[in-house]
């Protein structure tokens, strides 16, 4: 990877075409909400693809993998905990603070600026909803852990050296919330027994009117970057790579949903009795 001075000058350097956007194909099953929805891959020429396509479409199989730990799978069965979900949302805390803080520092850049939406963030929200969940002393139960750290510490190298690679995070990260994200707050709230936006505060959007059009505009922009291919295709490793922190988060929360699943299995076992 070229130093961060030498990749900004080529990115204003190279102007990206005008392209049309693709038919998607629909997903029926719902998603963990942590990343877009992924397609198979994009239909028609390759120069008929927009760039957002493109990213969605080779990121696919990250994305299926990012989904496939035991702690996703129990979360859309609804096997779930507050223990589990607080410390799920403790790791998001983390990861967003290190997100917001660099790309707050960038949004200026060439890059970074296109993509950079406020109303976007969400350290905030997880603020109120952690209080919530643990109590006033919530900052005392947010504790790194590797996978958590390893992502933070990505986070704050591409703010240092390369932060037109923080598009990447910004995409994972925040196309997902507004999209399977609001399958993760009903299921949570049913499963949870909880009330409005208690401990739920993440998941709203309230400055943003209409989420589809958002994500549209999103997109357009994404695809409108000023991006060589070299760099196009560094930002689509970096998105496997996100996915891939992901991951690594889940996959460290699947002891916490272990433990849950064996305090649902005795309810399943007395429902059969009974029935």
């Amino acid at each position: 990877m070229t130093d961060s001075k030498n990749n900004g000058e080529r990115d204003r350097e190279v102007v990206s075409n005008s392209v049309q956007t693709p038919v998607q194909t629909p997903v029926a099953e719902p998603r963990t909400g942590r990343v877009d929805t992924p397609i198979e891959g994009a239909s028609g020429q390759e120069e008929d693809v927009t760039f957002a396509q493109r990213l969605r479409a080779e990121t696919a199989q990250a994305h299926r993998f990012a989904e496939s730990t035991n702690f996703v799978k129990g979360i859309l069965k609804g096997v779930m905990d507050l223990a589990s979900f607080g410390n799920m949302q403790a790791g998001m805390y983390l990861v967003y603070c290190a997100l917001e803080e660099e790309l707050d520092r960038h949004q200026d850049h060439p890059m970074v600026g296109p993509v950079y939406f406020p109303v976007l963030s969400r350290k905030a929200a997880l603020e109120a909803d952690l209080e919530y969940l643990y109590g006033a002393d919530w900052r005392s139960q947010v504790r790194s852990t590797p996978a958590r750290s390893e992502y933070v510490d990505r986070i704050h190298w591409l703010g240092a050296n390369d932060p037109t690679l923080l598009v990447a995070h910004s995409y994972t990260r925040y196309l997902g919330d507004l999209s399977g994200g609001q399958v993760i707050s009903k299921i949570a709230r049913r499963s949870l027994g909880l009330e409005g936006s208690n401990g739920l505060t993440f998941f709203d959007f309230d400055e943003i009117d209409n989420s589809r059009e958002f994500k549209n505009e999103y997109r357009s922009r994404l695809s409108q970057l000023p991006l060589s291919e070299e760099r196009a295709q560094e930002v689509i490793e970096e998105a496997k790579q996100a996915f891939t922190f992901n991951q690594s988060l889940f996959e460290e929360l699947e002891g916490s949903w272990i433990r849950t699943l064996a305090n649902f299995l005795p309810l399943v076992s007395n429902r059969r009795k009974r029935a």
